[in-house]
């Protein structure tokens, strides 16, 4: 009989610390879908500065997510593949939104390191014999002609002539 409640009393503890991490990361999980449903009404409006705020917060939760996950989301291990995959499409969809911010508003990313992927519509040898290579309101300073027609940067986001320019010959992030 000893052994029995033995047995039940570790099994109840198990059940105990479980829950308390996927608790834990369901509440994560929560926290990073109320604010993915507030940036939908801020894109609606054009509000991207709310959108940005939105973007760092879920960055936030992830990080956290991804945290609790690999230190003690292991004690369950169903939980610990599901907050794995959870936070991992989380990502994606920080990085797709990060992308569509970008795009209309990027004086929000302004001294942060960016990347992107872009066409270049103009190339220009600059007196110091750099190219900048520009699409719309994002431009990149680069040591060579590209020679792809579509570039992935990444880099520290500055104003600079009316542009916002990422310096890869200088910033590396």
């Amino acid at each position: 009989m000893q052994r029995i409640k033995t047995l039940l009393a570790i099994v109840m503890l198990y059940i105990t610390v479980a829950g308390l991490a996927t608790f834990s990361l369901f509440i994560l999980e929560e926290s990073f879908q109320t604010v993915m449903f507030g940036t939908w009404p801020a894109q609606d409006a054009q509000r991207w500065d709310i959108v940005k705020i939105g973007l760092d917060l879920m960055q936030s939760t992830v990080t956290t997510m991804r945290w609790v996950t690999y230190t003690c989301g292991w004690i369950q291990p169903l939980a610990f593949i599901s907050y794995r995959s959870y936070s991992i499409s989380a990502e994606f969809y920080i990085s797709a939104l990060r992308a569509k911010c970008l795009a209309h508003r990027p004086d929000l990313f302004e001294g942060e390191i960016v990347s992107l992927e872009f066409r270049p519509n103009t190339v220009t040898v600059q007196q110091d014999s750099t190219i900048l290579v520009t699409a719309g309101k994002i431009g990149a300073l680069v040591a060579t002609n590209p020679d792809r027609p579509i570039l992935k940067l990444s880099g520290i986001l500055r104003a600079k002539s009316g542009f916002w320019i990422i310096n890869t010959l200088e910033d590396k992030p």
